[in-house]
């Protein structure tokens, strides 16, 4: 479909403007576009002191990829584990030992991320059919679940297949809470919060590698099993703090629940006032039926069209800059330095290091 001529655009936007003013009254127009403008003219402490509690709710709900932050890199580093390797590789000779086969580790390494792809395909149907927060108690149900499967696994076959159920709830985590965080905050903050999503990552990373050290010196299946059985203290919390925190306003509007969006600005509010709330409110509802009007009849080909081919363009070389920068290689340094003759101990102090530093660098 042909992207919307100015002429209608417009025409969509006063439409908009009326049915705002049906549901909320005559000042409603005047309040959404005064709650724009103050958004945009605030500084980060008046940002902060008036959504102080909608950081708070981004910031737990973020505790979730630290969580996968910590689950993801366990098994690529797994592969220079002596008893891992004992359990689920091949004897290849004195001077080699076991390892684990090269097909097995791509198997292993990918399995997640096959998961994954699927999770967050599904994760944009649930969202925006159930909204954030049951989807994200789902996800966290089903990986408590799944984790059964690859603390038992007998076999690598076994372990492949938990990897990929596995993945599907870290799919979900990994396009959730930036979207969460992205709605429940405004414009201002928006961008300190998803880098936080970011710092989630590295201290989920920085955790496993310390975890890894430390076991690292136990004999028999507990050395791994240990790493795996630490998955489960993350679930049930994060369930918790996922049924108490506030639905995304935007999905409520979106749903035309406008009373419980209200409530939901309530709730993340800091010291906003009466007024105040409900020009956010009044925003919100003018903002969703412009942009329902001018999505009316995109599809997914229309990315690649015209001005919006350009910008699907910009995203994919954002994104493909995470990949191709070496991060891949990054969650498995172990595996490569003790092939090149680096002692077990040091390769995973090694790591140790490596995450601390990328802890760091997203701070800074």
């Amino acid at each position: 479909m042909a992207l919307k001529s100015e002429f209608e655009v417009r025409h969509l936007r006063k439409a908009a403007e009326n049915e705002v003013e049906e549901k909320l009254g005559q000042s409603a127009i005047h309040e959404a576009k005064q709650a724009s403008d103050d958004e945009h003219a605030q500084t980060l402490r008046q940002a902060l002191r008036e959504n102080r509690k909608a950081v708070f709710w981004s910031v737990m709900i973020s505790m979730s990829i630290v969580m996968e932050g910590y689950d993801v890199i366990l098994i690529n580093n797994f592969f220079a584990y002596p008893e891992f390797q004992k359990k689920y590789g091949s004897w290849y000779g004195g001077e080699i030992g076991y390892q684990v086969s090269g097909p097995w580790q791509t198997g292993l390494t990918m399995a997640s991320t096959v998961g994954a792809i699927f999770g967050g395909l599904m994760n944009g149907y649930f969202a925006s059919k159930y909204g954030y927060r049951w989807v994200m108690i789902g996800a966290m149900f089903f990986l408590n679940c799944f984790i059964f499967v690859v603390f038992f696994a007998h076999s690598a076959a076994m372990l492949l297949v938990g990897q990929i159920l596995c993945g599907l709830s870290w799919g979900v985590f990994a396009t959730l809470s930036p979207a969460y965080a992205s709605e429940v905050c405004p414009t201002n903050l928006r961008g300190y919060m998803t880098t936080y999503v970011n710092l989630c990552w590295a201290t989920g990373q920085l955790i496993a590698a310390g975890v890894l050290r430390g076991c690292l010196n136990i004999e028999g299946e507990m050395a791994y099993r240990i790493p795996f059985a630490i998955q489960w203290l993350w679930p049930v919390p994060l369930m918790i703090v996922s049924y108490l925190a506030p639905e995304s306003p935007w999905y409520l509007v979106r749903k035309d629940r406008l009373e419980d969006a209200r409530r939901s600005i309530e709730r993340l509010s800091g010291d906003k006032t009466q007024d105040q709330i409900n020009a956010q409110l009044a925003m919100m509802v003018h903002t969703t039926k412009v942009e329902s009007g001018v999505t009316s009849g995109v599809t997914y080909l229309d990315c690649f069209k015209g001005i919006d081919r350009r910008r699907t363009e910009i995203c994919c070389v954002a994104f493909a800059g995470q990949v191709m920068s070496g991060s891949s290689f990054a969650y498995t340094p172990t595996y490569f330095f003790t092939t090149a003759g680096m002692k077990t101990a040091n390769a995973f102090e090694l790591s140790l290091g490596a995450k601390g530093m990328a802890f760091l660098g997203t701070v800074m």
